[in-house]
């Protein structure tokens, strides 16, 4: 999550807006553009740090797969790219059409499923870190709230 950088951002444009009285388009592209590559500089160290361990063990032809809304953004995907061709691993990720927000997807499947009829009453609980196998060792990274990378 990035809940800290998003509340850093949104303090730094209301702080520009109450200096300058309101802000430019100018100042929204240089503030889009600072949040961007800070989101990618994170993405690209923990990308890093996990590459590292897993090319301890990775086999003789070590790969990266990136898809959905990350590989969409041209910045991450060029700069994972980058990465991958510095520590020698092979880079994949889906044509740039077939790169849709998981988020998207997920909510279309609600409205399909809505469409048949099925509109399960079960109670919906938002899990921001959600292991796939709740059964496994900790992870490296393993905090007070789940496994994360």
């Amino acid at each position: 999550s990035f809940s800290g950088l998003k509340t850093a951002v949104l303090r730094a444009r209301d702080e520009l807006a109450a200096d300058q009285g309101g802000i430019t388009i100018q100042d929204r592209a240089d503030i889009a553009s600072g949040f961007q590559n800070a989101v990618a500089d994170v993405l690209l160290e923990k990308t890093r740090r996990a590459l590292a361990e897993y090319l301890k063990v990775a086999p003789s032809d070590p790969a990266l797969a990136v898809a959905g809304g990350v590989a969409a953004n041209a910045t991450i995907r060029s700069r994972l790219e980058s990465l991958c061709a510095d520590e020698g691993v092979r880079f994949s990720a889906p044509p740039l059409r077939l790169c849709t927000d998981n988020a998207a997807m997920i909510a279309w499947a609600g409205v399909e499923l809505t469409a048949i009829g099925d509109v399960g009453m079960d109670p919906l609980i938002a899990r921001p870190r959600w292991p796939l196998d709740t059964r496994a060792p900790a992870l490296l990274g393993h905090g007070n709230k789940g496994a994360k990378a």
